[in-house]
């Protein structure tokens, strides 16, 4: 394979398919077995450009907007196990056979739901900052969940001036360490979202189903033993939205689980350290899919 062939085999493309009637919308790259990367909250597929460029070298690496969230098209039940069932229909929708998911913050939870309904169809499975992994949360996250503060915010970042680029820059400020080291294409993809109504709608209803006065709602730790397959769970020392000590007590509960805690990083760790994750995320998935591949080969 000369240089000009592998550039373009990673080159990042956006493809659209419709998901049991939803218009949905995912970025892909490479060939190989299927990865399949789901972003956390508010956030769109591009949060993955960096990690996805990087896995295509041998994996089918997918990013997907989940329901009401990017460029997709909404859902009425925006919940956790609502989006897991989404991301099954979408994996048949492309015929992915046994993808190993990779899940941050939301996405996390997201993943550990899509795990728990199909074990066997999961050869690995990466928790990023994940949520569920205990009620601790932000402060902020509890406000905007359960007073008028995420009404406000809904309605008025659409028509302030300058609104949408305000709250990206504000969640990036909050959510990294080194906000600098974001990709360029995740700024203009997340405020070009956050620009619509729709959106904040979604991610206004998901926190308030998510998170309560005592914080999290849906904690997933007592179901982690139920997990047969390798778990990578991957945390920013800094983070400022879900300590990283809710990692440490993953790792705990789980049967075949790795932790990986990252220095001088907060909750967006695949967008500003996504060097650092990378060199846990590439041995974890070639060890565990290459032990799983007796179960069923990858989708080429």
């Amino acid at each position: 394979m000369n240089a000009s062939t592998a550039v373009r085999e990673r080159a990042v493309e956006e493809h659209w398919t419709t998901v049991d009637g939803t218009p949905t919308r995912y970025l892909q790259a490479g060939h190989g077995h299927p990865v399949l990367l789901i972003h956390g909250e508010g956030s769109v597929s591009e949060s993955w450009y960096d990690v996805l460029r990087d896995l295509a070298r041998d994996y089918r690496a997918i990013a997907l907007d989940l329901p009401g969230y990017g460029y997709t098209r909404p859902i009425s039940d925006a919940s956790p196990p609502s989006l897991a069932a989404f991301v099954w229909k979408f994996a048949r929708t492309l015929n992915l056979r046994r993808p190993a998911l990779v899940g941050h913050s939301l996405g996390g939870g997201v993943s550990v739901h899509a795990a728990l309904r199909r074990p066997g169809h999961v050869p690995a499975l990466a928790l990023v900052s994940s949520s569920g992994m205990g009620r601790a949360v932000s402060p902020a996250m509890v406000a905007q969940s359960v007073t008028p503060l995420g009404d406000l915010t809904r309605w008025l970042i659409p028509v302030l001036p300058f609104g949408p680029t305000l709250l990206v820059t504000s969640a990036a400020v909050f959510g990294a360490v080194r906000p600098w080291r974001i990709t360029p294409p995740w700024w203009s993809s997340q405020t070009h979202a956050v620009s619509t109504p729709g959106a904040l709608a979604t991610t206004l209803r998901s926190q308030r189903s998510a998170v309560g006065l005592l914080g999290q709602k849906d904690v997933l730790l007592g179901r982690l033993r139920e997990l047969p397959m390798p778990v990578l769970v991957a945390w920013g020392v800094h983070d400022r939205l879900v300590p990283f000590w809710q990692g440490i007590a993953a790792r705990r509960r789980l049967r075949r689980g790795r932790l990986r805690l990252v220095p001088c990083s907060g909750h967006l760790l695949p967008l500003e350290s996504p060097g650092e994750l990378l060199k846990s995320l590439r041995p974890f998935l070639a060890d565990a899919i290459a032990g799983a591949a007796g179960g069923g080969a990858g989708d080429e």
